[in-house]
């Protein structure tokens, strides 16, 4: 067996180390790099399987991936450069571990560059209450976060600039200063994850401030499209280099709108700070960019948005109307319930969420214990259309172990399917279930 060449590991190790550390001084990453080209150029379904079984650990598993690649690029090379019999000398262990501190030192360089921007908890709503499964209003600390980007663009509030460019052609120029001055609007919304699950949590809800872009139009002296004028799309560019788009049909009818604030903060970093374009009942990658730089009316089909090159449905998707069981342990991404049946008390009770913001809001929750009937839940009181809504109901269990099933009912009168279809192209559609057990007396 071939000994593995330990001096050009660590000499590989150490160079990818001090290449990162000096980008890093300069706001760049090589890792972060190949991550951004693994995925640009991956299929679709690889990208979803990623999601569903790395979740939130995709980008740190992606650095982890590249400098691999590039250790093993460099052992190569140096390998057929020289021959190495995998002894480990003092400088073969120096060289590794000056590689591992400038990567780590790296990271440190590149976190510190990020703006920070003092997160608040949102204020309580009058409508909530003592349902303490889910908190009504999303903490801003506990909002998923999710983005194609490796790292967050770094966006200078005071240098940040908007374009608003009208059909006509005729354009304006918008800066922080100035969309402060505009008679800003707060409204309650979800926001969504087209990956979403059935039992994940890629979702929240918070209370936004911001203006819907027909009055952002008119507030800035350009010409407003009549509301049902199809004829014309709205181009939204971002820092990160997302382009998305909507019919102004769907901007007018959903409210799309320019979003500046997260509850009673600006948006953090991490959410997308100074600006983002948030539209009720779309998922964040058909709703709007993060980050916004430029909106533009042009010729509807005349811009190609980026999800839709990669494969996606030009839409718009929305958000698929879904209940959540969130009492019997903790949801997440993917969930984190345990493998076993959750121990529950025969004459307890299960609470949860549910959502319908494209299909008029949330009219009613069922829950159906194993093969039973579907049996209305109760629910909490209504932030409008676009939020969630909280529901519990009873429990009458017998002992042995059991399965529960919830669904949602929205305004429209559309019942939640069930179907288990997978998130591409039209989003997820499944309901949650849990496993349950009553114990013997």
């Amino acid at each position: 067996m071939r000994p593995l060449p330990l001096a050009h590991v660590a000499r590989s190790l150490a160079a990818v180390g001090l290449v990162e550390l000096a980008l890093a001084t300069r706001g760049r990453s090589v890792l972060d790099d190949l991550g951004e080209v693994v995925i640009d150029h991956s299929p679709l379904p690889l990208i979803e399987l990623g999601v569903q079984l790395m979740g939130t650990t995709d980008k740190p598993l992606l650095r982890l991936q590249s400098l691999a690649a590039l250790v093993a690029g460099g052992t190569a090379l140096g390998a057929r450069v020289a021959p190495d019999h995998g002894r480990v000398s003092r400088r073969t262990t120096a060289l590794g571990v000056a590689g591992v501190g400038a990567l780590a030192a790296a990271r440190v360089v590149l976190a510190r560059q990020q703006p920070r921007v003092r997160a608040e908890l949102a204020r309580p709503s009058a409508a909530a209450d003592d349902w303490a499964s889910t908190p009504l209003v999303t903490p801003v600390e506990d909002f998923y976060v999710t983005d194609v980007t490796m790292r967050a663009p770094v966006v200078d509030a005071d240098a940040w600039r908007l374009e608003v460019e009208a059909a006509d052609g005729t354009r304006a120029v918008l800066d922080t200063d100035l969309l402060a001055g505009l008679d800003l609007q707060e409204r309650q919304a979800l926001l969504a994850c087209v990956h979403n699950r059935p039992g994940w949590d890629r979702l929240g809800q918070q209370s936004w401030t911001g203006l819907p872009v027909p009055d952002l139009l008119a507030a800035l002296g350009l010409p407003v499209p009549d509301a049902a004028d199809g004829s014309v799309d709205l181009v939204m560019e971002g820092a990160d280099g997302l382009v998305m788009t909507l019919p102004w049909p769907e901007v007018v009818a959903r409210l799309s709108w320019l979003v500046t604030r997260m509850g009673e903060s600006p948006l953090t970093a991490s959410h997308v700070s100074p600006a983002r374009v948030l539209t009720a009942g779309l998922p964040g990658q058909y709703g709007g960019p993060k980050w916004v730089t430029a909106l533009r009316l042009r010729p509807a089909g005349s811009v190609t948005a980026s999800w839709v090159a990669r494969g996606w449905p030009r839409g718009p998707v929305v958000v698929p109307l879904m209940a959540r069981i969130d009492s019997l342990g903790t949801v997440g991404m993917p969930p984190r319930l345990p493998a076993r049946p959750v121990p529950v008390d025969p004459r307890g009770a299960v609470s949860g969420v549910a959502w319908a913001p494209a299909h008029g809001g949330v009219a009613g929750v069922d829950l159906r214990v194993d093969d039973g009937p579907w049996t209305a839940a109760e629910l909490a009181g209504d932030l409008g259309p676009d939020s969630w809504r909280r529901w519990r109901a009873p429990l009458d269990l017998p002992p042995g172990t059991h399965e529960l099933a919830v669904r949602c009912r929205a305004g429209d009168g559309t019942v939640q399917a069930g179907t288990g279809r997978p998130p591409y192209p039209s989003g997820a559609d499944g309901f949650h279930r849990v496993r349950v057990k009553v114990a013997r007396a």
